[in-house]
């Protein structure tokens, strides 16, 4: 409510004044109806023109809304009722405690009164479990074993008849249990009642459970537990074959209210409930508000789409108001002499800002309501197309949605935009001279000399603080904007001494140089790439448009006097003239192309830059490995090399068992020699194969190192180092994320640190070992991301139960990795091993953004109808301005073909000159980003294509936007044209 609170109060002071206004003055009211009422054609145009700012910021937050809805419901469907769970989890694994705490646990929330309403024990595990019967298997199954004596307020299981089933029910046999299958488990298994299904569980050593499938249960409530596909069985049943007796892993409590209702009380119980576990002394118990963080995390994706989407839009924006400025201006030089006339029988000029004012608010109201309207349209386009190119998690469905107070929020920015935009065009139509207004003569040049200094040296000044704020306090907005801010500052001041073209075009280049310049002095903080996105490009086309509106038609013109061709002259060189009178209204038709050229152009650029980068990408961070396998809970595979010569043929793998290596891996938390932590980070045990074949590279190490003997060994080369694992136990290597944000790691919290430093490593059992930072990898990604060690390191200090084993296998050029896969999965099935084709992975990574920026560049594609929207608003403005200058040209011999030419000539100039300033700027930006960040494993190229079908279809919609009023101006009769008065 705070949120739509400030602005539709801003709006309502803003109505507020203006029927003060028309209240006070109502003869500047009608004068202003007067006008509305005239033009009702030019008034929808324009109104058209101006919805589009309004339009963005309605359909990037649409774009959250619906976004946050799919995630939330997610959560609820995930859920249920749950809204906590107790837990002893170590890096996301859940570890046995005794069954005793759950009724000490509910007695001291009943003592204390806790609005909850369910508490129930699990025994929760996922495993591997095959269906002979139906020929399927699934090596991650969830096995639940619940109580159904506790199970009160948590909801029941529904049988797909509807009726209630009970675990309590099932039978037991000697030789197999009975078990319930939800309805994504039934089809990940192929399972039909009476089907014997086996369980493999274990850690090191393997207990195998037979199962019944007794019936079948509907994936709604509880039995949609994560969307996982689950077995369900009675925890006593649970507890003996898999050997946990007395013991459970999971507490699931429900807090008063429904699905949706309950998070309400979760800081309060999740308070109680940790008070609780301090005073009885539930050792290792956490309280995890699982609904409420799950909400939180939905809303924060939901924020992250908006402000990706209205950063995306932001340009545009920028250029909606930049088209609203300009109509206003031409507006005002369209009915030069009729408020010059109306300054000459008594009005004032504020009584002419106010007339422009109350017209203006009719503009404003308009085109924010139905830019709002216009913005849920677009963001129901934008979600149809974001569910059809953008891959998602599974459960989740993509369905549009939006909240009414978006509408509103939207309504009250553009209204207030749109109104200041007109306030400020008021103000400078209003500063007209009455005799050069009636008789329609140009303004002298320097006529506002002493304002000029005045707003130059106030920018001066900002820009001096902003920079001096900036490089003291490490703020990159005042690094970026500061120098721009003083560049343009001395050039508007001293424009009053030498000419404008001068002091502008140094503060344009100026501006380029600070920018594009070889060096960096950004240091990215969290939550500052959008901010600094947005900034940059304003201030590159801002830099880029004063030196191209000051230089470009007058050169231009020149080339054209120079021209030994007669035909066509004359008409380029009016269509030059025009555009170099006018440098304010040009400057920003053209900022309107370059700002939406310049964001398509660098999204285009970052997806040429994915698309040539791919294959060399994909061999640094696969370590040239073609496919990684792991177990999903059991420990060492036992004698998994002689298995794997039994069934597989080594003849697929690169030098046979030399292109086979494996790691223990163990989840772990890391504390740095600071003290700061801890924090989650896997331990990888790597065996001497590993050490020998894999291909990682290092951003830095350690130049030598003493072996456990005292012997110097320098470190020269990548192989050295990974060696060095060995001779020394005491090393460790560590991923890139330890270094600091690079291209792999954003800005943000985590373990920092440097060759040389000391990082503790321990368990869950508190068991530790300290060691050295040998070096930090190159790569930071899921196959890379770690501490990693000597083997011995991992299986001489933990408790081998606690985990795990990932294998590494090289294939020989021409075999099939699917096939390969397959055959691992298939004969260590009863260990869970699970299989990931590397190149795959990272290629479905790169194509899901390849996805993403294909729907932004749709997106920035309304913003592109903003600058021919532009363009045919102005140039239909232009041709009712200039009616009688047409008229003076037909009379003095020129052909309508002339006229014709001489229109589209100004409209192809400005068009092209703004595409060709934002594209410019985006290859150049884009370089200067991929220089910084991206040179070492990124290949830098320029995709000609499209940026040349872009330009063919701005230029070729912007003509024919503007051909028609074109046309029609051409048309015009002498005589009609010289008498024309509106």
């Amino acid at each position: 409510m705070t949120d739509v609170l400030a602005p539709l109060v801003i709006v309502a002071l803003l109505g507020v004044l203006v029927a003060g206004l028309a209240f006070a003055r109502p003869i500047l009211a009608r004068m202003a109806g007067r006008n509305l009422a005239r033009r009702k054609g030019r008034v929808a145009l324009a109104v058209l023109g101006l919805l589009v700012g309004t339009a963005i910021i309605s359909s990037s937050l649409v774009v959250g809304d619906t976004l946050n809805h799919i995630f939330v419901q997610n959560v609820y469907e995930r859920l249920d009722v749950v809204d906590e769970v107790v837990s002893i989890e170590f890096n996301g694994n859940l570890v046995s405690f005794n069954e005793s705490y759950v009724a000490r646990l509910r007695e001291g929330l009943e003592e204390r009164g806790s609005p909850i309403d369910g508490l129930a024990p699990a025994l929760v595990k996922v495993m591997p479990i095959r269906n002979v019967n139906g020929s399927a298997g699934n090596q991650a199954v969830t096995v639940f074993g619940m109580d159904d004596a506790q199970e009160a307020g948590l909801g029941d299981l529904l049988g797909l008849d509807g009726t209630v089933r009970h675990t309590s029910d099932l039978p037991v046999f000697p030789l197999f249990v009975s078990v319930y299958l939800n309805e994504r488990a039934q089809q990940n298994l192929n399972a039909a009642i009476g089907n014997i299904l086996t369980m493999f569980y274990g850690t090191t050593n393997q207990t195998i459970v037979n199962g019944r499938v007794t019936d079948f249960v509907q994936d709604v409530g509880k039995a949609n537990w994560n969307l996982q596909p689950i077995v369900f069985m009675a925890i006593r049943t649970a507890q003996e074959r898999f050997s946990e007796p007395g013991r459970v892993n999971l507490i699931r409590i429900s807090n008063d209210g429904g699905v949706a209702d309950g998070v309400v009380h979760s800081d309060a119980v999740t308070r109680d409930a940790t008070l609780v576990i301090t005073e009885k002394g539930l050792a290792g118990l956490a309280v995890s508000p699982v609904k409420k963080a799950g909400l939180d995390e939905a809303a924060d994706l939901g924020e992250d789409a908006t402000e990706l989407f209205l950063v995306m839009g932001a340009f545009s924006v920028v250029a909606g108001l930049l088209l609203i400025v300009n109509i206003f201006v031409m507006m005002a030089e369209e009915r030069k002499g009729e408020m010059g006339v109306s300054r000459a029988i008594g009005l004032q000029r504020a009584d002419l800002t106010v007339a422009f004012l109350l017209e203006g608010s009719v503009f404003a109201l308009l085109a924010a309501a139905l830019g709002s309207l216009a913005g849920l349209a677009l963001g129901a386009l934008m979600i149809y197309i974001f569910g059809i190119v953008v891959p998602l998690e599974r459960g989740l469905e993509v369905t549009f949605y939006f909240e009414p107070v978006s509408l509103a929020i939207a309504f009250a920015a553009g209204s207030v935009m749109t109104f200041a935009s007109v306030a400020v065009a008021s103000w400078r139509i209003s500063r007209l001279n009455v005799v050069r207004a009636i008789r329609d003569l140009p303004e002298p040049h320097g006529r506002h000399r002493a304002l000029l200094l005045g707003v130059g040296s106030v920018l001066a000044v900002l820009g001096t603080v902003g920079t001096a704020w900036g490089f003291a306090y490490d703020y990159s907005p005042g690094k970026i904007a500061g120098v721009p801010l003083l560049a343009v500052g001395l050039a508007i001041a001293a424009s009053r001494w030498i000419p404008a073209r001068i002091s502008m075009t140094a503060a344009g280049v100026a501006d380029l140089v600070w920018h594009l310049g070889p060096w960096h002095f950004v240091n990215l903080q969290e939550n500052e790439t959008a901010i600094l996105f947005v900034a940059i490009g304003l201030l590159l086309v801002l830099g880029g448009i004063l030196v191209a509106v000051f230089n470009a038609a007058p050169a231009l013109k020149l080339l054209i006097v120079a021209s030994s061709r007669r035909k066509g002259r004359p008409a380029a060189r009016i269509a030059m003239s025009y555009s170099t009178e006018r440098p304010f209204r040009t400057g920003m038709t053209l900022a309107i192309f370059a700002l939406i050229l310049f964001t398509v152009t660098v999204i285009s650029m970052v997806q040429a830059l994915q698309g040539a980068s791919i294959a060399r990408f994909i061999e640094q961070q696969s370590g040239g490995y073609d496919v990684i396998a792991y177990t999903v809970n059991y420990g060492e595979v036992p004698d998994f090399r002689q298995i794997l010569r039994d069934n597989i043929s080594l003849g697929y793998f690169r030098g046979g068992e030399r292109g086979i290596s494996s790691a223990t891996v163990l989840p772990a938390k890391a504390i740095a020699a600071d003290g700061s932590g801890p924090y989650d980070y896997t331990l990888w045990g790597i065996d001497n194969f590993l050490v020998e074949s894999n291909q990682y590279e290092f951003h830095e190490h350690l130049s030598s190192i003493l072996d456990e003997n005292g012997t110097r060994h320098d470190l020269l080369t990548r192989e050295e180092v990974w060696r060095a694992l060995g001779l020394n136990r005491s090393y460790a290597v560590i991923d890139r994320s330890a270094a600091g944000p690079s291209q792999f790691v954003g800005p943000g919290g985590g373990l920092r640190v440097k060759p040389g430093d000391l990082v503790t490593v321990f368990d869950a059992e508190n068991r530790s070992v300290r060691l050295t930072i040998l070096g930090i990898l190159e790569q930071a990604l899921q196959f890379t991301s770690g501490i990693f060690a000597d083997q011995s390191v991992v299986q001489d200090n933990f408790n081998a139960s606690r985990t795990y084993t990932a294998y590494f296998f090289q294939l020989e050029g021409g075999v099939d990795v699917a096939f390969v896969r397959s055959e691992l999965e298939r004969v260590f099935f009863p260990y869970g091993l699970r299989t990931i084709d590397i190149r795959e992975e990272i290629g479905r990574a790169f194509d899901a953004s390849q996805r993403v920026l294909t729907l932004m560049q749709a997106y920035l594609g309304i913003g592109l109808m903003v600058g021919i929207a532009a363009l045919g608003v102005i140039t239909a403005r232009a041709v009712v301005e200039r009616r009688q200058q047409v008229g003076v040209l037909r009379a003095i011999g020129f052909t309508q073909r002339m006229v014709l030419w001489a229109f589209l000539i100004e409209i192809a100039f400005i068009a092209a000159l703004g595409i060709g300033v934002g594209i410019a700027l985006g290859v150049v930006l884009s370089y200067k980003v991929f220089s910084v960040y991206f040179a070492d494993f990124a290949v830098f190229t320029i995709p000609w294509l499209n940026l040349v079908i872009i330009t063919i279809i701005s230029l070729g919609a912007t003509v024919a936007a503007t051909a028609s009023p074109a046309f029609r101006a051409s048309k015009i009769p002498p005589a009609e044209a010289l008498r024309y008065i509106e």
